[in-house]
């Protein structure tokens, strides 16, 4: 007779701080011993129990829906755990509602529920209580065996036949003796004992892994003495042999669990979709209500049709409504409607529509999408089927900044209980799980930073991948054992669950509460309010999801129309603009499209200005164009070849030609897959689209089923079958390639009122959008760049004029942005420029007194003297970097209502003092010096660039700076800065570097071999300045890109400036005339007193001193005793002392 064993409490990755097992380990475990029924147990969550539940009856195993919870009685000061089971439906609902409401407790710091709570959601519910953080193991480990019973009468009086006694055997402390003890309590009273092994991992091999993976979540190493471990390698997924031997005296507890699970009969529905109610008048219903909202803005928007294209419209509205009543889905476009209705009323950007939605006139009529379906070519049955029922989905994009305002009015209106954000895992990702398991193993921070940053920083990088794509990982994970280590531990944790996070935007309305259908999650730092199923077990559940996306574009949109508005003239309304304005093709035919949304990537402005294009319908082409598929197949070129004549537009059968001619002949679009069907095989658009979703899945019998349809229709249209053959397999061909036309010409229009607005008003547009990139100051750097190139002035920092975003003045300038520098506290930023509505500062002084300076700190005023911001009420930089501690002490002393203050900066009260005479010889910092202090604060360099401080210096090392090269240039050697660095293969496995520099008038990008990358790779690093030879070819690529003449390296050495400097530099020569100091024994003087470890006798660079009298010139050589190993420092070091003007450098000749 087999042996049969139901496991009834499992551990998955979805209990984060515990448990290694995924769902389908979980399913692979249970097939390979044949074990009946699982139960998954996750700890306070149902986070992959629809997961579950699917895999598992796919797999012929009953899934038992449970949790471990954490039960407090009254009277307790700790709560402990108790393992839940649903019997039934309502049991799984009762479970569901408790999980709930631990979560929204908020007596307690973690979700708790008491038992007095639990007792009133009890319904048909099976509670176990016994295993190693329970009530009655704590009590029984106490030896409090009365109170063991006591809490066993108050489980019998409230749950009676479905309470449960577990005991386990896994090794750990005092497991032994509760079973001993507790099971003559159970036998009399009657109980049933069932055997658990808490279940965490797959395999007794996993246990250190799983240790490993503990520690992450709960940040501590696995070798730290004090940290309490209360798992076990026993632990694991056990065979029905083996827990019959675990429990050989006392079989009955292993077969028990078949009996319990016998007991839990639930399903999860998931054919049914439950909407949720809108409020409609009372004369009307949902239908009705529609059909009214639709038809009177039609109406409107058709008066001046003729009457065929009326007809034409109303026909496909009045079709439309029809097949949404059918669906019973006008419910759903109703509160669609309702809350983006709402967002317009309330200024809250919409964004035009994405996806299928954009096909319905249903929608465009009501305002919910924004372009004219029939217009464009758009089908409603791409997005609803009539012929396959699914949930219509609208994608909703709104302001960035204003989204959470509409999902705080859908909670309003529908009540907070049924709505509901949603839960996403992030997992342990290739980057983030090396640095994890290094920290976990007690190793430095150092060597787990070091191996995370040789992992590429891409979406959807893993460890594989990383060691493909950069020799330097793999190499190091083979010559490394620390490293070797820790990348195989973090093999086995990459991609499990790491902690809970929320979906950007999706957002559940349920008919009631969300509990009744799906337990909630409470994040207590934030406070959010999310699904514990994702968003793809939602809708399978039945619940209906809304996407509201915050899309950044549309803020950048807002600000620079309200920028524009602002005055009184003709307002600008977007909605009102031609779609075929020349100067806006004008600017995208150019490539200079940075910023302009969807259009920006060097390649898609390749694509533009091989296109130009010059109608709206060429935007959209170019959206679904710039995808792998159709760049892959060369679709893209046979497109733009077309339009421009140098291929000849031909159609896959004569009858295709309207479908086709605005694509030239390529079959580009879905929609244009349907119609190919419907114009030539009768299909109905329905059909269609169920033809072009088994094109799209490839599945073999479908596709012939459909091949034979097809051919069918074409026949009757007198289509031969051949002929029918070959079209067939070219739309199948193109329908892999195929995008949503309704989504790409969606957005195509939000591309053009970008390129509208670049066009017509640029100073406001780059200033919204620099505004909406305020953290990022690699994007800020670009943009400004971006300013640079159009003409168009980006002040520097000003703290009497700067707002938090960047702002365009009356001069059409745009106003730096306080906000964009890093360390400057928001409300600091915000309580100044309240201030200045009614004061104006003359200087630091009078600055300290008027504001609140405390607010700011220590770290707002440097990063505000730092970048500049105090340049116009301050002598100079240097100075107001040194005052910000007298600042501090003075605005410490206002605070406190003492404005007699005395003995720092600002102690004279007499309005003609001189506020900064203490600073009186405080010299200004070079160029240097303040691109240092730009870049701390500002994140990048905005006076100038690090090259241009240091010209005097590196003149010797270079045959030429990046602007100055030419056609002529064959070979050269550049000083310039390490913007970046990559590596790849090359066909023979050999590593190639890439890397991109610049020096201040131009970027270059250059090529470093293996051999090559052995000599400078420990110099070779981002933010260095470098000396870099090599031979010089012009790139074609960036050439076009740019419209200029553009050049790349194939580097052949790449060297430190120190080094160089010492093989390069023999010869300093200070001449007395242009020098700070000017006389010959002030000269010598203030040599002598320079240290003399700066000095390096008979070797090195020589200095000399040019000195000229009486119209005759002289050497002077100071001899070997004042020779200097150069380098940079001791170089800087002269011109500071002597002046820049007064020094020369010679190289040996």
């Amino acid at each position: 007779m087999n042996k049969t064993f139901s496991h009834l409490r499992v551990s998955s990755e979805f209990s984060i701080t515990q448990g290694l097992l995924t769902i389908d380990q979980i399913v692979d475990q249970a097939k390979k011993y044949s074990i009946p029924s699982v139960a998954l147990t996750d700890n306070l969550n149902m986070f992959g129990l629809v997961k579950f539940f699917n895999k598992s009856e796919s797999a012929g195993i009953k899934p038992i829906s449970g949790a471990s919870l954490r039960v407090i009685f009254d009277g307790d000061e700790m709560p402990h755990e108790l393992l839940c089971l649903a019997k039934t439906n309502k049991g799984h609902i009762s479970l569901m509602k408790i999980i709930s409401q631990a979560h929204n407790n908020y007596n307690y710091s973690s979700p708790i529920i008491t038992f007095n709570e639990l007792c009133e959601i009890k319904d048909d519910l099976i509670v176990i209580s016994g295993g190693k953080s329970s009530h009655l193991f704590e009590l029984m480990n106490l030896g409090r065996a009365e109170e063991v019973e006591d809490r066993i009468d108050k489980f019998l009086k409230n749950f009676k036949d479905d309470f449960v006694i577990e005991i386990q055997n896994t090794k750990r402390q005092n497991e032994i003796e509760y079973i001993k003890n507790i099971l003559p309590i159970a036998s009399n009273k009657g109980i049933p004992v069932i055997a658990t092994n808490d279940v965490l991992f797959a395999n007794k091999e996993d246990y250190d892994i799983h240790e490993t993976k503990v520690c992450i979540n709960t940040g501590r190493t696995l070798n730290d003495p004090n940290r309490k471990k209360v798992f076990s390698s026993e632990q694991y997924f056990k065979s029905p042999d083996e827990m019959y031997d675990l429990f050989d005296n006392i079989n009955e507890v292993v077969t028990n669990t078949n009996e319990i699970a016998k007991r839990c009969n639930v399903s999860i529905d998931t054919k049914e979709y439950f909407l949720p109610e809108y409020p409609v008048p009372k004369e009307h219903n949902f239908d009705s209500f529609l059909n009214e909202l639709a038809f009177k803005s039609l109406n409107v928007f058709i008066k001046d049709f003729e009457e065929d294209k009326k007809d034409n419209y109303i026909k496909r509205l009045e079709y439309e409504l029809e097949q949404i009543k059918v669906m019973g889905f006008s419910s759903y476009f109703l509160i669609v409607y309702d809350f983006i209705e709402w967002s317009k009323n309330n200024e809250v950007p919409v964004g035009p529509g994405r996806g299928s939605g954009a096909g319905s006139l249903v929608a465009f009529a009501i305002g919910i999408t924004a372009l004219d379906p029939i217009e464009h070519g758009l089908l409603f049955e791409r997005f609803l089927n009539p012929e396959r029922l699914s949930m219509p989905d609208f994608d909703i994009d709104f302001c960035m900044e204003k989204r959470d305002k509409v999902i705080d009015y859908v909670g309003k209106k529908y009540g907070a209980g049924a709505v509901s954000q949603i839960a996403t895992f992030g997992t342990m990702a290739a980057r983030a799980v090396v640095r994890d398991v290094a920290r976990a193993l007690g190793r430095p921070y150092a060597l787990g930073d070091r191996i995370s940053k040789m992992i590429p920083f891409a979406p959807g990088m893993t460890l594989d991948r990383a060691r493909k794509e950069q020799p330097i990982f793999d190499q190091s994970i083979k010559d490394d054992p620390e490293v070797k280590e820790v990348v195989d531990l973090a093999y086995k944790l990459e991609g499990i669950a790491r902690n809970v996070g929320k979906h950007a935007g999706g957002v559940v309305i349920a008919p009631g509460s969300i509990s009744d259908f799906c337990p909630i999650y409470n994040d207590r730092q934030s406070q959010s309010v999310m699904t514990q199923f994702d968003k793809d077990d939602v809708e399978k559940i039945g619940l209906v999801k809304f996407d509201f996306l915050g899309l950044r574009t549309l803020t950048v949109i807002d600000r620079a129309l309200k920028s524009i508005n602002i005055d009184d003239k003709p307002k600008v309304d977007l909605e009102k603009i031609p779609l075929n304005d020349p100067k806006v093709f004008d600017l995208l035919s150019s490539g200079k499209t940075m910023a302009v949304f969807q259009l920006e990537s060097s390649g898609m402005r390749d694509l533009i200005k091989r296109l130009k294009p010059t109608r709206f319908e060429e935007i959209v082409a170019l959206l679904a164009l710039y995808r792998p598929g159709p760049l892959d197949s060369g679709m893209h070129d046979q497109f733009v070849d077309r339009k421009h004549g140098k291929s000849p537009v031909t159609y896959p059968h004569e009858l295709l030609e309207p479908v086709l001619s605005e694509t030239y002949g390529v079959i580009l679009y879905q929609e244009q897959v349907m119609e190919a069907a419907r114009v030539l095989a009768d299909f109905s658009l329905g059909e269609a689209d169920i033809l072009r979703r088994a094109m799209g899945k490839k599945k073999v019998e479908e596709m012939e089923q459909q091949r034979k349809y097809f051919k069918q229709g074409c026949e009757k249209n007198d289509i031969k079958a051949s002929v029918a053959e070959k079209i067939f397999d070219l739309i199948e061909k193109f329908a892999g390639y195929g995008f949503n036309k309704s989504h790409s010409a969606a957005y195509a229009l939000i591309s053009y009122q970008t390129a509208y607005l670049k066009t017509y008003y640029p100073e406001h547009f780059m200033a919204a959008v620099l505004s909406t990139e305020l953290g990022n100051t690699d994007k800020i750097y670009s943009l400004i760049q971006e300013c640079k190139r159009m003409d168009i002035g980006v002040l520097n920092p000003d703290i009497l004029s700067s707002n938090k975003r960047f702002v365009v003045n009356s001069d059409m300038n745009i106003e730096y942005g306080l906000g964009a520098i890093k360390g400057v506290a928001d409300s600091f930023i915000k309580h100044v420029c309240a201030k200045r509505e009614s004061t104006s500062f003359k200087d630091l002084w009078d600055f300290s007194k008027k504001v609140d300076i405390k607010l700011g700190g220590k770290k707002s005023l440097e990063a505000l003297s730092q970048s500049g911001a105090f340049d116009k009420i301050a002598p100079s930089r240097s100075i107001a970097i040194r005052s910000v501690v007298d600042m501090l002490k003075d605005g410490s002393k206002n605070s406190t209502g003492n404005t007699m203050r005395s003995g720092d900066l600002f102690a004279n009260t007499n309005h003609e003092f001189d506020p900064y005479e203490k600073y009186s010889k405080i010299e200004e910092f070079g160029l240097s010096e303040l691109l240092a202090l730009e870049k701390k604060s500002l994140g990048y360099y905005l006076s100038g660039h690090p090259v241009d401080a240091i010209n005097k210096q590196v003149s010797i090392l270079r045959s030429s700076q990046i602007g100055a090269l030419n056609i002529d240039s064959k070979k050269g050697s550049l000083v310039a800065l390490i913007n970046s660095s990559r590596q790849i293969r090359d066909r023979s496995g050999k590593p190639l570097t890439f890397i991109n520099f610049d020096d201040g008038t131009g970027t270059m990008d250059g090529v470093i071999s293996s051999d090559v990358l052995e000599n400078c790779h420990n110099i070779l690093k981002e933010g260095e300045i470098l000396v870099i030879k090599g031979s010089i070819e012009l790139d074609d690529y960036r050439s076009k890109e740019m419209g200029i003449s553009s050049f790349r390296m194939r580097v052949k050495e790449v060297k430190g400036i120190d080094s160089e400097l010492q093989n390069k530099l023999k010869t300093l020569t200070i001449d007395l005339r242009e020098s700070k100091i000017n006389s010959l024994e002030d000269v010598s003087k203030t040599i002598y007193d320079i240290d003399s470890d700066f000095w390096e006798e008979a070797s090195g660079c020589k200095i000399n001193i040019k000195v000229i009298s009486n119209n005759s010139e002289a050497i002077i050589e100071l001899g070997d005793s004042f020779n200097f190993l150069p380098d940079l420092q001791k170089v800087n070091k002269i011109i500071d002392i002597f002046g820049s003007n007064a020094i020369s450098l010679s190289k040996q000749k």
